[in-house]
């Protein structure tokens, strides 16, 4: 996206889903939005939409190719008091694809240019209506998949995310200005600075660990964005379609007294206390199976498994433990687990010493499906486990998504730790000043005021068209 060609156009894009819905949006920006859709939009009052003050909507009647198309409400936005800083009209309609076409093409024809993907938060960006964290915030909070990621993406939307690195970068570009100042009078001892060098090496120290706190929350914040994958395995008839029934609240896999019951995979979402989830049904695991298809089943269960971030293992209680169990304890090692020992409602047959030398160390918790009961307790520790953190429950703090915030932070941290350790040894304030000048470099980056260009049309190219 060449910035120069954009800012020349006026742009429109449809700004709802795909597919039938009672109301429709285009959206238009640039210097000629307000005439463009004046041109096919007549008034119900008679006036122009030219006449309209900003922010004020207005119902008309749609025209193009001299037929009427629909009824509609026009709203307008002058620039700078916009979402992109320029003149924008937003057109709602009826959601009829058919309706929405012919409207789009009525402002093309007029002169207006289709959108590109991301084009109107670009634009945005580069009027200074928000920073690239918050741009990149906007695909984030479209794409939530639960409460907590979108709370986490609102966050850096309101600019939390932003404002805590300005604090960052502010006192960094103090510590470099008393550097700067000692080495442009290093042969004047009548000059001081604003800092001693101790105090720029606790300066430092200071905003190193809070970046390096913001480097920790990505492990949580990648489990907001990409979601985990979990598969429920266990022998046949230990009550895996049934736990999945259960933690869905639907009947979504057939649940049968015969072994076997289950041939393929099933996968559905579910939240997990914040976390998008994806729980995976699988086949029944058993040593000796004549059925060509449960044997199929059986391969897909171990593909799955090792596919799988987590893993819930299914051991019937009501039975002593089976060459199976021990089998599948050998299959999730390595991989966070806990045991959900099943049938509670029945006579307990399971050993208790045998269970802790197969699984050692892996939390297990009695459940009955039948009851309901310990599925919430079960969930809870498989949380535990997925989303354990050393700085702990993360779900009110500012996190990280991005592996390019991750990885500019990093270096961020990297630079800052190096410049401690120059102090420490009593180096130049040069080398020192570059360091830090380098660690500013890449928070800019964050905030777009140094990213590269190709960068910028990656990020926003990720964006759907219309926002």
């Amino acid at each position: 996206m060449n910035p120069s060609f954009v800012a020349e156009d006026t742009i429109a894009a449809i700004a709802t889903p795909k597919g039938e819905g009672a109301i429709g949006l285009i959206r238009l920006s640039g210097e000629k939005a307000i005439s463009i859709a004046d041109s096919i939009i007549r008034l119900s009052n008679g006036r122009s939409l030219s006449t309209l003050d900003s922010w004020r909507m207005a119902l008309g009647e749609l025209h193009t190719k001299g037929q009427s198309v629909d009824e509609v409400l026009a709203s307008v936005f002058r620039n700078p008091h916009s979402f992109t800083g320029e003149d924008m009209v937003e057109i709602s309609c009826h959601g009829a694809p058919v309706i929405l076409k012919q409207i789009l093409e009525g402002l093309v024809s007029m002169g207006a240019r289709l959108a590109e993907r991301g084009e109107f938060s670009y634009r945005a960006y580069l009027n200074g209506k928000m920073d690239l964290l918050q741009a990149e915030a906007i695909a984030e909070l479209i794409s939530a998949k639960t409460e907590a990621s979108s709370h986490a993406a609102l966050a850096n939307l309101n600019g939390k995310l932003s404002a805590e690195l300005k604090k960052v970068r502010e006192n960094l570009l103090e510590a470099s200005a008393s550097l700067e100042v000692a080495m442009d009078h290093s042969d004047d001892p009548t000059v001081g600075t604003a800092l001693t060098l101790e105090q720029i090496g606790k300066n430092i120290g200071l905003q190193a660990e809070s970046i390096e706190k913001l480097v920790e929350s990505y492990q949580y914040g990648r489990l907001l964005r990409d979601g985990i994958k979990i598969a429920i395995v266990g022998k046949p008839n230990a009550g895996k379609s049934s736990l999945l029934n259960c933690i869905l609240g639907s009947e979504r896999a057939i649940v049968s007294a015969l072994p076997g019951t289950t041939r393929d995979t099933i996968e559905e979402g579910f939240d997990l206390f914040g976390i998008p989830a994806i729980l995976v049904d699988t086949a029944g695991l058993r040593d000796h199976t004549l059925d060509p298809i449960e044997k199929i089943g059986i391969e897909r269960t171990k593909r799955a498994l090792e596919r799988a971030d987590a893993a819930i293992v299914m051991v019937d209680g009501s039975t002593a433990l089976a060459a199976e169990d021990f089998r599948l304890a050998k299959l999730i090692e390595g991989k966070p687990a806990v045991i959900a020992l099943s049938k509670e409602d029945l006579p307990q047959k399971v050993d208790s010493a045998k269970m802790d030398s197969a699984f050692p160390g892996i939390k297990r918790v009695s459940i009955s499906v039948i009851r309901n009961h310990g599925i919430a307790e079960l969930l809870k520790a498989l949380y535990a486990q997925v989303a354990s953190s050393k700085n702990g429950d993360r779900r009110d703090a500012l996190v990280l998504t991005s592996v390019r915030h991750k990885d500019c932070l990093e270096s961020a941290g990297r630079h800052l730790r190096a410049s401690q350790e120059l102090i420490r040894q009593e180096s130049g304030e040069e080398c020192v000043a570059l360091e830090i000048r380098d660690a500013l470099d890449r928070i800019g980056e964050l905030a777009g005021e140094t990213a590269a260009e190709d960068i910028l049309n990656k990020i926003f190219s990720g964006f759907c068209v219309g926002k």
